[in-house]
């Protein structure tokens, strides 16, 4: 039985430094009772001690008159998340706000990083996220109240070169826009997007070319200038207001702040979607539908509103446009028979020579060897298809009514995610050792929640292929959002049409999407608009302006 009800009790992981250690102390002045999680790590996660002489966020906490207590408790560790939970409900009578910002850095990208590496920053900053919310859901569902903040990174809605990291981050958002929608009465789940000159910047920018002008810009950063980015107290208030009391009106939101200004991050929205049911014939839908998709994905916007665009998709004696085949010899990938056999025709009846590799082929030598062995000395394999859509391979269901099928439906993701990524290595590798350019498509079953999230991963990695493999290869991620076959069957069209045509680089880094009746584009995520107030202090009326760019409602 929950104690008697005492302050509000507020747990941050990655408490102990940066932007956890400034939430933390803010909640402190607040006179909350604040709870860090510090496993002393460094900042790749290997164990690390703690100099004597140096205070910790919870013993400055209490040395300012506030009440705190630090815990070594890891966001990895399960059972050691959900004792303590249950241990503050039993102490205070509730658990009334988690910040989840623990994460580690290690180097990862598209083209490089070592498999434990990619395992490791998944671990923390995706299964931790949800080890988080697995065990605070249910006790604030049954309180009937509380708060959950995530920390989610632009190099997952930006087009980072940050591999394991963007992925990871993407996915959080991904948890974060669908477990907010089924969130318990009373309970609101929340992201932040902070940027700040934390260590794991630092570390960013110690990597950096030399020769460089200086602003911390590049590709891994996804274009931002890291050097400019603000000391990680001025994150402080923000983060204490998103997972507080007065931000408990919105769920479901991701919010970017660099403590000056914040922004919506809208998640990624349909721009474009083009019938392929009751057509003549598909192969010319896709063909005809490519300069619309690409011109889409290169405006971030819709062209339509104008003249009809598509007729001679639609017509019945209207030819389709020819394109030049640009690949020759294609290797499937697929753990599904059905699969198996739609794409293999979708790609013969382009021209192409299909190979199939093995899917049960794990870890990147093993994978790499598949990709080389697809190809022959006069034949070089120069696109791979990867469907793995059999079961298991995008968590548990099909639903995702409530919070805790949501988060059911998200086991396993992280390995799924980076079975993925695994294959578009491997593509860079043998495409930066033969200098030759290649193609890869992953397709990811998209009905389950877990799926859903798989699939923004995939999209999110694909971004960065062109800058990180000087312009060799194009990579491609569509998500297929039914099990009814006439997708499957549309699905293999537009994946034949991305690895043939010439005209399909264009669409690299795309979000793809195909349905039970069409098949179109979507967003990347993108600011919805932005309030800036100076900070790091915030005005009373940020609250008011927040609400009218996430729901357009006037300031209460």
């Amino acid at each position: 039985m929950a104690g008697q009800r005492g302050p509000e009790t507020v747990v941050v992981t990655g408490g102990a430094i940066g932007i956890g250690a400034a939430i933390a102390e803010e909640f402190g002045r607040r006179g909350a009772y604040v709870v860090t999680l510090d496993p002393m790590v460094a900042l790749d996660g290997s164990p690390q001690g703690r100099a004597d002489a140096e205070p910790t966020t919870a013993e400055r906490i209490v040395a300012a008159g506030g009440r705190a207590r630090a815990s070594n408790t890891s966001v990895t560790d399960a059972p050691a998340v959900a004792a303590l939970f249950a241990e503050l409900v039993a102490e205070f009578g509730a658990l009334d706000a988690v910040v989840n910002v623990a994460g580690i850095s290690r180097p990862t990208g598209f083209a490089f990083g070592t498999e434990e590496d990619w395992a490791r920053v998944l671990d923390v900053h995706l299964v931790g996220y949800l080890t988080v919310l697995g065990a605070a859901l249910p006790i604030m569902a049954g309180q009937g109240h509380g708060r959950i903040l995530g920390v989610t990174s632009g190099s997952g809605w930006r087009p980072a070169d940050a591999g394991a990291y963007s992925c990871a981050k993407r996915a959080v958002a991904a948890v974060t826009w669908q477990v907010g929608r089924v969130a318990p009465a009373g309970v609101s789940v929340n992201a932040l997007s902070p940027i700040a000159a934390t260590r794991m910047i630092a570390n960013a920018l110690s990597r950096q070319p030399a020769g460089g002008d200086g602003s911390g810009k590049s590709a891994a950063s996804g274009g931002v200038a890291l050097a400019a980015a603000p000391p990680p107290e001025h994150l402080g208030p923000i983060g204490a207001y998103l997972a507080g009391p007065a931000f408990a009106w919105s769920t479901g939101q991701v919010v970017f702040s660099n403590g000056a200004e914040v922004s919506a991050v809208r998640p990624p929205h349909l721009i474009e979607a083009v019938r392929t049911t009751a057509v003549p014939s598909l192969p010319r839908v896709v063909d005809t539908a490519m300069t619309v998709l690409a011109s889409a994905e290169t405006a971030q916007v819709s062209n339509g509103a104008s003249v009809p665009r598509l007729t001679a998709a639609f017509t019945a004696d209207a030819a389709g446009p020819a394109t030049e085949v640009v690949a020759r010899r294609c290797l499937v990938v697929t753990d599904d028979p059905a699969w198996r056999t739609a794409l293999e025709a979708a790609a013969t009846a382009r021209g192409l020579a299909v190979v199939h590799g093995d899917a049960d082929a794990t870890g990147l030598a093993a994978v790499t060897a598949v990709v080389d062995a697809a190809g022959t000395g006069t034949a070089p394999v120069d696109a791979v298809v990867v469907a793995l859509v059999g079961a298991g391979a995008t968590g548990a269901g099909t639903g995702g009514a409530d919070w805790a099928s949501v988060l059911a439906g998200h086991e396993g993701i992280a390995g799924a995610i980076q079975r993925d990524a695994t294959w578009v290595r491997a593509v860079a590798d043998v495409s930066a050792r033969t200098e030759a350019p290649m193609r890869v498509v992953t397709v990811t079953a998209a009905t389950a929640p877990g799926g859903r999230s798989r699939a923004m991963a995939a999209a999110q990695l694909t971004r960065s292929a062109h800058s990180a493999t000087q312009q060799r290869v194009d990579a491609f991620a569509v998500a297929v959002e039914s099990g009814d076959p006439g997708a499957r069957g549309t699905t293999a069209e537009l994946v034949a049409r991305l690895v043939a045509g010439t005209d399909g680089a264009a669409l690299s880094g795309a979000e793809l999407v195909v349905d039970t009746d069409w098949l179109g584009l979507r967003s990347h995520p993108t600011v919805g608009g932005t309030v800036s107030y100076g900070g790091p202090e915030l005005p009373d009326w940020l609250d008011g302006a927040v609400r009218r760019i996430i729901g357009g409602e006037p300031a209460a």
